[in-house]
Protein backbone atom coordinates (compact mmCIF):
# COMPACT_ATOMS: atom_id res chain seq x y z
CA UNK A 1 0.00 0.00 0.00
CA UNK A 2 1.16 3.17 -1.07
CA UNK A 3 2.70 5.43 1.81
CA UNK A 4 0.53 8.82 1.99
CA UNK A 5 2.75 11.82 2.70
CA UNK A 6 1.96 13.69 6.43
CA UNK A 7 0.75 17.71 5.23
CA UNK A 8 2.31 20.38 7.16
CA UNK A 9 -0.42 21.29 9.93
CA UNK A 10 -1.84 25.37 9.77
CA UNK A 11 -3.70 27.09 12.30
CA UNK A 12 -3.21 30.71 13.75
CA UNK A 13 -2.16 31.58 17.35
CA UNK A 14 -2.35 34.81 19.73
CA UNK A 15 1.16 35.31 21.56
CA UNK A 16 0.45 36.70 24.32
CA UNK A 17 3.85 36.75 25.74
CA UNK A 18 4.63 40.29 25.19
CA UNK A 19 1.91 42.88 24.95
CA UNK A 20 1.90 46.01 22.78
CA UNK A 21 0.98 49.40 24.17
CA UNK A 22 -2.78 49.10 23.14
CA UNK A 23 -2.87 45.55 24.76
CA UNK A 24 -2.78 43.69 21.83
CA UNK A 25 -1.20 40.48 20.58
CA UNK A 26 0.83 39.57 17.34
CA UNK A 27 -1.02 36.91 15.75
CA UNK A 28 1.34 33.81 14.03
CA UNK A 29 0.89 31.77 11.70
CA UNK A 30 1.46 28.27 13.35
CA UNK A 31 2.61 25.33 11.09
CA UNK A 32 3.40 22.14 12.55
CA UNK A 33 5.20 19.25 10.44
CA UNK A 34 7.35 17.42 12.69
CA UNK A 35 8.05 20.47 14.50
CA UNK A 36 6.29 23.22 15.27
CA UNK A 37 7.19 26.95 13.84
CA UNK A 38 5.72 30.12 14.08
CA UNK A 39 5.32 33.24 11.64
CA UNK A 40 4.56 36.54 11.76
CA UNK A 41 1.49 38.03 10.24
CA UNK A 42 1.69 41.90 11.03
CA UNK A 43 -1.94 41.78 12.58
CA UNK A 44 -2.73 42.54 16.32
CA UNK A 45 -5.71 41.74 18.33
CA UNK A 46 -6.65 41.55 22.48
CA UNK A 47 -7.06 38.49 23.58
CA UNK A 48 -10.75 38.71 24.22
CA UNK A 49 -11.20 39.75 20.32
CA UNK A 50 -9.29 36.15 19.33
CA UNK A 51 -11.24 34.58 21.42
CA UNK A 52 -14.79 35.81 20.28
CA UNK A 53 -13.75 35.81 16.57
CA UNK A 54 -11.27 33.02 15.53
CA UNK A 55 -12.93 30.48 18.18
CA UNK A 56 -16.27 31.50 17.92
CA UNK A 57 -18.21 29.68 14.92
CA UNK A 58 -20.76 32.82 14.77
CA UNK A 59 -19.23 35.64 16.13
CA UNK A 60 -21.66 38.24 17.51
CA UNK A 61 -21.54 41.93 16.18
CA UNK A 62 -20.17 43.15 12.34
CA UNK A 63 -16.94 44.26 13.83
CA UNK A 64 -15.96 40.59 15.50
CA UNK A 65 -17.42 38.71 12.24
CA UNK A 66 -15.40 40.91 9.87
CA UNK A 67 -12.29 40.25 11.76
CA UNK A 68 -13.26 36.43 11.61
CA UNK A 69 -13.15 36.47 7.79
CA UNK A 70 -9.75 38.41 8.11
CA UNK A 71 -8.03 35.91 10.05
CA UNK A 72 -9.91 33.20 8.26
CA UNK A 73 -8.24 34.28 5.03
CA UNK A 74 -4.59 34.04 6.93
CA UNK A 75 -4.90 30.97 7.66
CA UNK A 76 -6.95 29.94 4.43
CA UNK A 77 -3.64 31.71 2.21
CA UNK A 78 -1.48 29.43 3.97
CA UNK A 79 -3.01 26.57 3.90
CA UNK A 80 -2.98 26.98 0.14
CA UNK A 81 0.47 27.81 0.15
CA UNK A 82 1.01 24.22 1.88
CA UNK A 83 -1.34 22.81 -1.11
CA UNK A 84 0.89 24.10 -3.87
CA UNK A 85 4.29 22.78 -2.60
CA UNK A 86 5.75 19.60 -3.87
CA UNK A 87 7.63 19.60 -1.00
CA UNK A 88 7.35 21.15 2.22
CA UNK A 89 10.19 22.67 3.58
CA UNK A 90 9.90 25.53 6.11
CA UNK A 91 12.06 27.79 3.75
CA UNK A 92 10.10 27.39 1.42
CA UNK A 93 6.36 28.05 2.85
CA UNK A 94 7.41 31.02 4.19
CA UNK A 95 9.27 32.23 0.79
CA UNK A 96 5.84 31.81 -1.15
CA UNK A 97 3.68 32.89 1.73
CA UNK A 98 5.21 36.34 2.12
CA UNK A 99 5.34 37.11 -1.62
CA UNK A 100 2.72 38.41 -3.95
CA UNK A 101 1.48 37.07 -6.58
CA UNK A 102 3.18 39.56 -9.03
CA UNK A 103 6.30 39.17 -7.67
CA UNK A 104 6.14 34.95 -7.88
CA UNK A 105 5.21 34.94 -11.16
CA UNK A 106 7.97 37.47 -12.35
CA UNK A 107 11.14 36.20 -13.43
CA UNK A 108 12.97 39.55 -12.67
CA UNK A 109 12.41 39.12 -8.78
CA UNK A 110 13.07 35.36 -8.93
CA UNK A 111 16.67 36.77 -10.45
CA UNK A 112 17.27 39.17 -7.99
CA UNK A 113 16.74 36.42 -5.06
CA UNK A 114 18.77 33.65 -6.19
CA UNK A 115 21.79 36.67 -6.69
CA UNK A 116 21.50 37.52 -3.06
CA UNK A 117 21.74 33.72 -2.46
CA UNK A 118 24.78 33.47 -4.43
CA UNK A 119 26.36 36.79 -3.00
CA UNK A 120 25.23 35.83 0.67
CA UNK A 121 27.20 32.33 -0.22
CA UNK A 122 30.07 34.61 -1.84
CA UNK A 123 29.97 33.18 -5.67
CA UNK A 124 30.70 36.49 -7.04
CA UNK A 125 31.66 35.68 -10.09
CA UNK A 126 28.44 33.09 -10.42
CA UNK A 127 26.32 36.27 -9.16
CA UNK A 128 27.76 38.47 -11.57
CA UNK A 129 26.60 36.50 -14.69
CA UNK A 130 23.15 36.52 -13.39
CA UNK A 131 22.99 39.95 -13.19
CA UNK A 132 24.11 40.54 -16.50
CA UNK A 133 21.82 37.93 -18.02
CA UNK A 134 18.35 39.67 -16.56
CA UNK A 135 19.92 43.15 -17.19
CA UNK A 136 20.34 42.04 -20.63
CA UNK A 137 16.95 40.49 -21.08
CA UNK A 138 15.35 43.69 -19.44
CA UNK A 139 17.50 45.51 -21.94
CA UNK A 140 15.53 43.23 -25.16
CA UNK A 141 12.48 43.33 -23.76
CA UNK A 142 12.23 47.20 -23.48
CA UNK A 143 14.33 47.67 -26.54
CA UNK A 144 12.61 50.66 -28.36
CA UNK A 145 9.46 50.42 -26.15
CA UNK A 146 8.74 54.21 -24.51
CA UNK A 147 7.61 52.94 -21.14
CA UNK A 148 9.77 50.24 -20.24
CA UNK A 149 8.24 47.35 -17.97
CA UNK A 150 9.56 46.14 -14.96
CA UNK A 151 7.71 42.63 -14.55
CA UNK A 152 8.65 39.85 -17.01
CA UNK A 153 6.38 37.00 -15.67
CA UNK A 154 7.41 33.41 -16.69
CA UNK A 155 5.06 32.87 -19.70
CA UNK A 156 6.04 35.60 -21.61
CA UNK A 157 9.41 33.37 -22.12
CA UNK A 158 8.11 31.26 -24.68
CA UNK A 159 10.26 29.24 -27.10
CA UNK A 160 9.90 31.96 -29.58
CA UNK A 161 10.70 35.07 -27.17
CA UNK A 162 13.88 33.44 -26.85
CA UNK A 163 14.56 32.82 -30.44
CA UNK A 164 13.55 36.38 -31.05
CA UNK A 165 16.30 37.40 -28.00
CA UNK A 166 19.35 35.56 -29.40
CA UNK A 167 18.89 36.90 -32.81
CA UNK A 168 18.77 40.66 -30.98
CA UNK A 169 22.34 39.41 -29.31
CA UNK A 170 23.82 38.51 -32.26
CA UNK A 171 22.36 41.65 -33.70
CA UNK A 172 24.19 43.17 -30.95
CA UNK A 173 27.81 41.68 -31.95
CA UNK A 174 27.21 39.56 -28.77
CA UNK A 175 28.65 35.81 -29.16
CA UNK A 176 26.34 32.61 -29.30
CA UNK A 177 28.63 31.95 -26.30
CA UNK A 178 27.56 34.73 -24.63
CA UNK A 179 23.80 34.13 -25.27
CA UNK A 180 24.58 30.41 -23.94
CA UNK A 181 25.52 31.62 -20.59
CA UNK A 182 23.03 33.63 -19.81
CA UNK A 183 20.30 31.85 -20.88
CA UNK A 184 21.69 28.82 -19.17
CA UNK A 185 20.76 31.45 -16.08
CA UNK A 186 17.18 31.64 -17.14
CA UNK A 187 16.83 27.83 -17.76
CA UNK A 188 18.07 27.38 -13.82
CA UNK A 189 15.54 30.28 -12.88
CA UNK A 190 12.51 28.17 -14.11
CA UNK A 191 14.23 24.84 -12.77
CA UNK A 192 13.67 26.44 -9.55
CA UNK A 193 10.73 28.17 -9.89
CA UNK A 194 9.28 24.53 -11.13
CA UNK A 195 10.75 22.72 -8.39
CA UNK A 196 9.60 25.26 -5.85
CA UNK A 197 5.80 24.70 -7.44
CA UNK A 198 5.43 28.30 -8.14
CA UNK A 199 4.64 27.63 -12.18
CA UNK A 200 3.28 24.38 -14.19
CA UNK A 201 6.32 22.14 -15.69
CA UNK A 202 4.14 22.96 -18.97
CA UNK A 203 5.17 26.83 -20.00
CA UNK A 204 8.88 25.11 -19.92
CA UNK A 205 10.36 26.90 -22.62
CA UNK A 206 13.31 24.92 -22.86
CA UNK A 207 12.05 21.52 -24.28
CA UNK A 208 11.83 23.43 -27.04
CA UNK A 209 14.35 26.10 -27.56
CA UNK A 210 17.75 24.65 -27.46
CA UNK A 211 19.92 26.78 -26.00
CA UNK A 212 22.90 27.74 -28.52
CA UNK A 213 26.47 26.31 -27.33
CA UNK A 214 28.68 28.16 -29.38
CA UNK A 215 32.29 26.96 -30.94
CA UNK A 216 34.81 26.98 -28.07
CA UNK A 217 38.44 26.86 -29.83
CA UNK A 218 40.88 25.93 -27.00
CA UNK A 219 44.25 27.78 -28.80
CA UNK A 220 47.13 26.01 -27.25
CA UNK A 221 50.74 27.47 -28.00
CA UNK A 222 52.76 24.98 -29.31
CA UNK A 223 56.61 24.09 -28.00
CA UNK A 224 58.56 26.55 -30.00
CA UNK A 225 56.58 29.66 -29.61
CA UNK A 226 56.18 28.96 -25.63
CA UNK A 227 60.32 28.56 -26.17
CA UNK A 228 60.44 31.52 -28.18
CA UNK A 229 57.49 33.60 -26.01
CA UNK A 230 60.00 32.40 -22.46
CA UNK A 231 62.94 33.93 -23.96
CA UNK A 232 61.40 37.30 -24.79
CA UNK A 233 63.75 39.87 -23.25
CA UNK A 234 61.69 41.57 -20.75
CA UNK A 235 64.84 43.61 -19.09
CA UNK A 236 63.33 46.99 -18.15
CA UNK A 237 59.66 46.55 -18.38
CA UNK A 238 58.81 45.54 -15.00
CA UNK A 239 55.02 44.83 -15.96
CA UNK A 240 56.06 42.68 -18.59
CA UNK A 241 58.44 40.49 -16.24
CA UNK A 242 55.93 39.81 -14.25
CA UNK A 243 52.93 39.03 -16.53
CA UNK A 244 55.54 36.52 -18.38
CA UNK A 245 56.59 35.09 -14.96
CA UNK A 246 52.95 34.36 -13.97
CA UNK A 247 51.76 33.02 -17.06
CA UNK A 248 54.62 30.60 -17.02
CA UNK A 249 53.89 29.78 -13.31
CA UNK A 250 50.14 29.00 -14.71
CA UNK A 251 51.67 26.92 -17.43
CA UNK A 252 53.89 24.59 -15.07
CA UNK A 253 51.78 24.29 -12.52
CA UNK A 254 49.14 22.18 -14.16
CA UNK A 255 47.70 24.82 -16.12
CA UNK A 256 46.53 26.74 -12.67
CA UNK A 257 43.68 29.59 -13.06
CA UNK A 258 44.78 32.59 -12.19
CA UNK A 259 42.17 32.82 -9.33
CA UNK A 260 43.81 29.81 -7.43
CA UNK A 261 46.83 31.14 -7.55
CA UNK A 262 45.65 34.72 -5.94
CA UNK A 263 44.07 32.23 -3.13
CA UNK A 264 47.10 30.30 -2.61
CA UNK A 265 48.52 30.17 1.19
CA UNK A 266 51.06 29.46 3.26
CA UNK A 267 49.61 26.19 4.49
CA UNK A 268 49.20 24.91 1.13
CA UNK A 269 53.28 24.81 1.08
CA UNK A 270 55.08 21.91 1.92
CA UNK A 271 58.63 20.83 1.33
CA UNK A 272 58.82 19.70 -2.37
CA UNK A 273 55.37 20.34 -3.83
CA UNK A 274 52.30 22.29 -2.88
CA UNK A 275 48.67 21.58 -2.71
CA UNK A 276 45.46 23.16 -3.92
CA UNK A 277 41.33 23.16 -4.40
CA UNK A 278 40.09 24.56 -7.41
CA UNK A 279 38.36 27.56 -6.85
CA UNK A 280 35.63 27.08 -9.93
CA UNK A 281 34.97 23.55 -8.52
CA UNK A 282 35.35 23.76 -4.63
CA UNK A 283 31.82 23.92 -4.46
CA UNK A 284 30.72 21.03 -6.74
CA UNK A 285 32.95 18.60 -5.38
CA UNK A 286 33.09 19.88 -1.37
CA UNK A 287 31.83 16.35 -0.57
CA UNK A 288 34.79 14.62 -1.44
CA UNK A 289 37.73 17.85 -2.58
CA UNK A 290 40.64 16.39 -4.58
CA UNK A 291 43.88 18.84 -4.23
CA UNK A 292 45.76 19.04 -6.85
CA UNK A 293 48.98 18.37 -6.48
CA UNK A 294 52.04 20.52 -8.08
CA UNK A 295 55.79 19.94 -7.63
CA UNK A 296 58.02 23.08 -6.74
CA UNK A 297 60.22 23.34 -9.26
CA UNK A 298 63.48 25.85 -9.34
CA UNK A 299 61.08 27.93 -11.61
CA UNK A 300 58.23 27.79 -9.23
CA UNK A 301 60.56 28.50 -6.44
CA UNK A 302 62.16 31.56 -8.27
CA UNK A 303 58.39 33.43 -8.88
CA UNK A 304 57.47 32.55 -5.25
CA UNK A 305 61.04 34.17 -3.87
CA UNK A 306 60.38 37.66 -6.38
CA UNK A 307 57.21 37.99 -6.69
CA UNK A 308 55.49 36.28 -3.26
CA UNK A 309 55.11 37.13 0.41
CA UNK A 310 58.32 36.59 2.22
CA UNK A 311 56.57 35.00 5.02
CA UNK A 312 53.15 34.58 6.62
CA UNK A 313 51.38 32.60 8.95
CA UNK A 314 49.28 29.42 7.63
CA UNK A 315 46.54 31.42 6.94
CA UNK A 316 47.65 34.18 5.03
CA UNK A 317 48.23 34.84 1.45
CA UNK A 318 51.54 33.86 -0.65
CA UNK A 319 51.00 36.33 -3.03
CA UNK A 320 49.60 39.95 -2.63
CA UNK A 321 46.92 39.89 -4.64
CA UNK A 322 44.44 39.34 -1.87
CA UNK A 323 44.74 41.34 1.91
CA UNK A 324 43.24 40.07 4.93
CA UNK A 325 39.40 41.59 5.58
CA UNK A 326 38.74 41.33 1.77
CA UNK A 327 35.17 40.88 1.48
CA UNK A 328 33.94 38.51 -1.59
CA UNK A 329 33.54 41.13 -4.30
CA UNK A 330 36.71 43.06 -2.73
CA UNK A 331 38.97 39.83 -4.08
CA UNK A 332 36.69 39.42 -7.43
CA UNK A 333 37.28 42.75 -8.34
CA UNK A 334 41.01 42.54 -7.21
CA UNK A 335 41.96 39.06 -9.19
CA UNK A 336 39.84 41.02 -12.47
CA UNK A 337 42.82 42.93 -12.04
CA UNK A 338 45.30 40.92 -11.49
CA UNK A 339 44.75 39.25 -14.87
CA UNK A 340 43.82 41.95 -16.84
CA UNK A 341 47.43 43.39 -16.05
CA UNK A 342 48.65 39.63 -16.98
CA UNK A 343 46.60 39.73 -20.05
CA UNK A 344 47.59 42.96 -20.97
CA UNK A 345 51.28 42.79 -20.79
CA UNK A 346 51.51 39.56 -21.83
CA UNK A 347 49.63 40.41 -25.43
CA UNK A 348 52.44 43.32 -25.65
CA UNK A 349 55.04 40.63 -25.22
CA UNK A 350 53.76 38.15 -27.44
CA UNK A 351 53.90 41.30 -30.47
CA UNK A 352 57.26 41.91 -29.46
CA UNK A 353 58.39 38.03 -30.96
CA UNK A 354 55.88 38.10 -33.71
CA UNK A 355 53.15 36.51 -32.13
CA UNK A 356 49.40 36.48 -31.24
CA UNK A 357 48.35 35.09 -27.58
CA UNK A 358 44.50 36.21 -25.83
CA UNK A 359 45.48 35.72 -22.42
CA UNK A 360 45.96 33.31 -19.18
CA UNK A 361 43.52 30.63 -20.68
CA UNK A 362 46.09 29.83 -23.03
CA UNK A 363 48.71 28.48 -20.44
CA UNK A 364 46.10 26.46 -19.55
CA UNK A 365 45.52 25.12 -23.16
CA UNK A 366 48.79 24.74 -23.53
CA UNK A 367 49.67 22.96 -20.61
CA UNK A 368 46.38 20.69 -21.53
CA UNK A 369 48.23 19.63 -25.18
CA UNK A 370 51.86 19.10 -23.55
CA UNK A 371 50.71 16.35 -21.07
CA UNK A 372 48.18 14.92 -22.70
CA UNK A 373 50.39 14.00 -25.49
CA UNK A 374 53.15 12.76 -23.31
CA UNK A 375 51.64 11.57 -20.46
CA UNK A 376 48.20 10.78 -21.72
CA UNK A 377 44.16 11.58 -20.82
CA UNK A 378 44.27 9.69 -17.23
CA UNK A 379 47.38 12.23 -16.18
CA UNK A 380 45.55 14.96 -17.88
CA UNK A 381 42.64 14.72 -15.47
CA UNK A 382 44.48 14.23 -12.46
CA UNK A 383 46.91 17.23 -13.25
CA UNK A 384 43.94 19.73 -14.55
CA UNK A 385 41.92 18.30 -11.29
CA UNK A 386 38.47 16.73 -13.39
CA UNK A 387 36.35 14.87 -11.10
CA UNK A 388 35.78 12.54 -14.00
CA UNK A 389 37.93 11.25 -17.27
CA UNK A 390 34.42 12.48 -19.44
CA UNK A 391 35.38 16.24 -17.88
CA UNK A 392 38.89 15.82 -19.26
CA UNK A 393 37.73 14.49 -22.65
CA UNK A 394 34.76 17.04 -22.98
CA UNK A 395 37.94 19.31 -22.24
CA UNK A 396 40.40 18.16 -24.76
CA UNK A 397 36.94 18.09 -27.63
CA UNK A 398 37.42 22.18 -27.63
CA UNK A 399 41.35 22.34 -28.81
CA UNK A 400 41.76 22.77 -32.64
CA UNK A 401 41.48 20.15 -34.93
CA UNK A 402 45.49 21.01 -36.32
CA UNK A 403 46.47 20.14 -32.54
CA UNK A 404 44.70 16.73 -32.22
CA UNK A 405 46.08 16.01 -36.06
CA UNK A 406 49.27 16.88 -34.99
CA UNK A 407 49.13 14.42 -31.89
CA UNK A 408 48.13 11.78 -34.22
CA UNK A 409 50.88 12.91 -36.93
CA UNK A 410 53.34 12.10 -33.65
CA UNK A 411 51.86 8.47 -33.32
CA UNK A 412 53.73 7.51 -36.36
CA UNK A 413 56.96 9.15 -36.09
CA UNK A 414 59.05 6.37 -35.45
CA UNK A 415 62.30 8.41 -36.20
CA UNK A 416 61.70 10.96 -32.98
CA UNK A 417 65.18 10.41 -30.79
CA UNK A 418 63.90 8.72 -27.07
CA UNK A 419 63.59 11.01 -25.01
CA UNK A 420 62.95 13.95 -26.76
CA UNK A 421 60.69 16.78 -25.74
CA UNK A 422 59.18 20.16 -27.21
CA UNK A 423 58.35 21.33 -23.71
CA UNK A 424 60.13 24.66 -22.07
CA UNK A 425 63.17 23.49 -20.24
CA UNK A 426 62.92 23.75 -16.17
CA UNK A 427 64.91 21.80 -14.02
CA UNK A 428 63.06 20.41 -10.91
CA UNK A 429 64.03 20.48 -7.91
CA UNK A 430 63.35 18.54 -4.37
CA UNK A 431 64.60 21.11 -1.98
CA UNK A 432 62.91 22.97 0.58
CA UNK A 433 60.94 26.07 -0.50
CA UNK A 434 62.35 28.60 2.14
CA UNK A 435 59.49 31.91 2.14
Amino acid sequence: MEKIAKKAKISLYLDTRRATSDDTYPVKIQVFYGRQKLFNTGSYVSIEDFENSYHTAKPKGERLKDLKIDLSALEAKANEVVDNLKIFTFEKFEKMLFTTKQSLTNIIDHYYNYIKELDKNNQVGTSSSYFCSINSIREFINDSRRNPIEVITFDMVTPEFLNKYENWMIAQDRSRTTVGIYLRTTRKIFNQAIEDGIIDREIYPFKKYKIPTGKNTKKAIEAPDLKKLFNADVKGNIFQEKAKAFWFFSYQCNGMNIRDISELKFRDLHVTYFSFLRHKTIRTTKEDPKPIIVPITDYVKQVFEKYGNKKGKPNDYVFPVFTAGMDAKERHRANQNFVRLINQHMKKLANTVGMEINGTMEARHSFTTQVTRKQGMEFAQEALGHTTLATTQNYWAGFQSETKKEMADMLMDFDQPKGKSNVVPIKRTAKRLRV
